[in-house]
């Protein structure tokens, strides 16, 4: 072979190389499905000592743990597991890990949505949220925060029925559902 050839097959075979290191890189979002086998219990379709990993391109990771879950019976899709006595840990961009617990979740195990009900408590540094649901819709790029809403940190208290946080921007609305209805806000200061 001439010199030409052999510096055409290298420069291919670089190519193909990089293309393989960008496509698992940045378009194959990766996901750990981890269930240890002694923890697995089926009774009617329950499975004991669930967790779920996933970690996308941008190093953000989504781990979500469960005393138990089953498939939905309303629904033919195995993505769709109803979890109990759930505990989720999100990190992103490295600046903080969030922490979500609820008695009960709908997770897809596909795409990462989840829907928490029951008893949620939203933790993050020195802030904490109540309320009944939180819908993160992580393929959407945004969580709802509703239902009973109550936030509290070191000097503020806050009462709304809603709150929608955009995933991307960071950019979070409170609001009332009755548009008459004000939301509350009350500091250590005296400010109400």
């Amino acid at each position: 072979m001439n010199k030409k050839t052999v510096a055409q097959l290298l420069l291919g075979l670089v190519a193909l190389i990089i293309a393989i290191i960008i496509y698992f890189n940045f378009f194959n979002q990766k996901e750990i499905v981890e269930n240890s086998k002694k923890d697995i219990v089926n009774k009617e379709n329950q499975i004991e000592g669930l967790r779920y990993f996933s970690k996308d391109m941008n190093e953000n990771t989504y781990l979500v743990l469960a005393k138990s879950g089953r498939p939905d019976p309303k629904k033919d899709d195995l993505n769709i597991i109803i979890l109990d006595e759930v505990k989720a840990y999100l990190n992103f961009d490295k600046k903080g890990e969030i922490i979500v617990y609820s008695k009960n979740a709908v997770y897809n195990t596909v795409n990462n949505d989840t829907e928490f009900f029951n008893e949620v408590i939203l933790l993050y540094e020195d802030h904490k949220i109540t309320c009944d649901k939180i819908i993160a819709k992580f393929s959407e790029n945004y969580a709802k925060l509703l239902g009973n809403l109550t936030y509290n940190n070191i000097s503020t208290r806050l009462y709304a029925d809603q709150m929608h946080i955009d995933l991307i921007t960071r950019i979070v609305k409170t609001s009332m559902l009755n548009k008459d209805e004000k939301v509350k806000i009350i500091t250590d200061n005296g400010f109400n």
